[in-house]
């Protein structure tokens, strides 16, 4: 694999369910099989909330606004620009978006994510 400059423009953006949250995998297990890792942008408009739990690790990097997390534990964490959350693997969390947000996501291990994606758009 060669080194790479890529773009949002290079994906393509996709709804989350219903809500107002929109995800761009850039890389991928689909796009770029020998990655380590999946990589992409997200946007939530201000007040969207997710309840998240994943069976991949996932760091998510706030670019622009600000995103809560509240684990299971009850524990809240805020990140604004320059700023990132680990979410390990298999925990449980609700997350909302202080105002109007971007972020950059990073998962791992990839399949694991694909396969994720993969059953929550089949539910």
């Amino acid at each position: 694999m060669n080194v790479q400059k890529i773009t949002t423009a290079d994906g393509s953006w996709t709804a989350v369910g219903d809500h107002r949250i929109y995800v761009n995998d850039l890389i991928d297990a689909a796009s770029r099989p020998d990655a380590k890792m999946t990589v992409g942008f997200a946007r939530l408009d201000k007040g969207e909330s997710m309840d998240i739990s994943f069976p991949y690790d996932e760091v998510l990097i706030v670019t622009k606004g600000s995103y809560t997390v509240r684990t299971a534990g009850g524990e809240t964490l805020t990140a604004g620009p320059g700023e990132a959350i680990y979410l390990p693997g298999g925990t449980s969390n609700a997350s909302w978006a202080e105002e109007d947000t971007e972020m950059v996501y990073v998962a791992n291990p990839p399949e694991v994510y694909a396969e994720h994606v993969a059953a929550s758009a089949g539910a």
